[in-house]
């Protein structure tokens, strides 16, 4: 004990003044965390997540690398200098300039957003066990496997490449309707290899020193986290959802009878074929997203689907992406209070030679839907200009500002330090127009976005943001046509209400005699 300390108070003496201006740099973070009122963060808060980190990190490797493992000519290694104590003086080194000053900005934050520290203590906790995984763990483990800083920065700089590439790899768009963390593990299960892997090296490094054996194992957690992330679909992971947590009764996707009038708007044109599920409990609802479409010929030639990528480069002859149905601007707004099975839009678009063969003929449609069924919590209302303990979705208030478009909107903000639903529908209520849904009509990263990176990683609090449009009496502008008036705020409500998920669910759709043209979508005008 008394040699660790001893080793723990030389790092100390040795390296305060980068501890301190990570203190500082930490400080701002905190400051720039504690007045944000915003599901964006701004410039300032955005380097902050991602320089920090690094000083962290760096601070760590120096002050591993005073007692560098790899290599076999440094002094202490003739010392009775045991290797317990070693690692224990380095661990408590990360907790004093990285983990316990973390924790405290954290407290301040939550603090001063009204929640109680104490009552948040487990998702603190739990926040300190992610940045551990994350970030201090790692360091320390490639700290000890090089015998230089130099080294260390070249470590830092391949694997900050290597993330970016991973996450921009793992991004899957055409999934509109399960992009939070109720529908995912990859995060989780990446944190516990690259936890265990670290863990392992330096267990290695401080016990045995076998540089070799220790490498390998780094070389082996990189890569199969980096393949977690890079690789291994969202299908993947919504097929291990449904093993944890399988919905209770078996959902099933049809053709919605009623006529083809889907509002569809992702693409110009296309067949839309208006979807529904049955099958849902009574009091629930779903969110459904393609897993694989196959279209079968009349000649029994397939197609198989590709799923729809915005802006991608690469054609295929088929592409498929189901997503909520709109409305027709003539259509009554659902009403956000009840749960009932959403209208679907199943919208595909061929390869004009495809097109060309199979327009005016039948084709049989067959594959798999992911299912998230949900049930609707508790509705929090809340006047205008007021805030709300909504239950699920944290502390929600509101307020009138101007976005970036110039324009006046009523903005809905709900923040929590335990991760919100991945929905939480937003409404608002008026005597005059009774029920209307927000612009996007739930949560999400939604503000006045600002030059530099928008990253809030190290915050203790998730966000969510929707906004209102409004109209103001004195000069109605056709910008902001259809906005809420602005004289009737004065009486309306805003009301709360999150998604609960009650199990997951691989439904299987074989569709025979499926007649396109009957489906067509033609181009719009404007």
């Amino acid at each position: 004990m008394k040699l660790m300390l001893h080793t723990f108070k030389k790092d100390v003496h040795r390296f305060w003044p980068g501890g301190a201006v990570s203190l500082g740099l930490l400080a701002v973070l905190a400051v720039a965390d504690r007045w944000r009122f915003d599901s964006v963060a701004g410039a300032t808060e955005g380097w902050l997540n991602l320089v920090l980190p690094l000083a962290w990190a760096c601070l760590m490797a120096l002050a591993v690398l005073e007692e560098p493992l790899a290599g076999d000519r440094h002094f202490w290694l003739t010392r009775p200098h045991r290797w317990g104590a070693l690692l224990g003086a380095k661990s408590l080194f990360a907790v004093l300039f990285v983990h316990l000053p973390c924790l405290m900005a954290d407290a301040y934050v939550v603090a001063a957003h009204g929640f109680s520290p104490l009552a948040s203590l487990p998702q603190l906790l739990w926040k300190q066990l992610a940045l551990a995984a994350f970030l201090t763990l790692p360091a320390l483990a490639l700290s000890s496997m090089i015998q230089s800083f130099t080294h260390f920065m070249m470590g830092v700089f391949a694997i900050g490449a290597a993330t970016v590439f991973s996450f921009a790899s793992s991004q899957s768009h055409g999934v509109y309707v399960m992009m939070r963390q109720d529908d995912f593990l990859r995060n989780e299960v990446a944190a516990f290899l690259i936890a265990a892997g670290s863990l392992a090296i330096l267990w290695l490094q401080y016990r045995r020193r076998p540089a070799i054996l220790a490498r390998s194992v780094g070389y082996a957690t990189a890569l199969l986290a980096g393949a977690l992330i890079a690789l291994v679909p969202w299908q993947a992971e919504f097929r291990a959802r449904v093993l944890l947590r399988p919905a209770r009764t078996p959902v099933t996707l049809r053709i919605d009878p009623r006529s083809p009038n889907s509002n569809t708007h992702y693409w110009s044109s296309a067949f839309a074929l208006p979807m529904a599920l049955s099958g849902l409990p009574a009091g629930t609802t779903a969110r459904a997203a393609l897993l694989s479409l196959t279209m079968i010929g009349p000649d029994g030639r397939r197609y198989e689907s590709a799923l729809f990528t915005p802006g991608g480069a690469e054609k295929a002859p088929l592409e498929a992406v189901l997503y909520p149905d709109s409305p027709t601007p003539f259509d009554p707004p659902p009403d956000p209070q009840v749960a009932a099975p959403p209208p679907l839009c199943l919208s595909l678009r061929l390869d004009p030679a495809v097109y060309a063969a199979l327009k005016d003929r039948n084709v049989r449609l067959t594959g798999q839907t992911a299912v998230s069924v949900v049930r609707l919590g508790e509705t929090a209302w809340m006047p205008v200009g007021g805030r709300v303990a909504a239950p699920g979705a944290g502390h929600c208030s509101n307020g009138i500002g101007e976005d970036r478009g110039l324009e006046d909107r009523l903005k809905v903000l709900c923040e929590s330090p335990s991760d919100m639903p991945s929905v939480v529908r937003v409404m608002l209520w008026t005597p005059e127009d009774r029920v209307k849904s927000a612009s996007p009509p739930r949560l999400g990263i939604y503000g006045n976005y600002s030059g530099g990176p928008q990253v809030s990683w190290l915050s203790p609090l998730d966000r969510g943001m929707t906004s209102f449009g409004l109209s103001d009496p004195r000069y109605r502008r056709r910008s902001n046509f259809g906005g809420v008036p602005m004289e009737r705020l004065g009486h309306a409500r805003i009301g709360v209400i999150p998604e609960v998920v009650t199990g997951y669910s691989v439904t299987n759709f074989d569709i025979p005699d499926v007649s396109l043209s009957k489906y067509w979508v033609e181009p719009r005008t404007y």
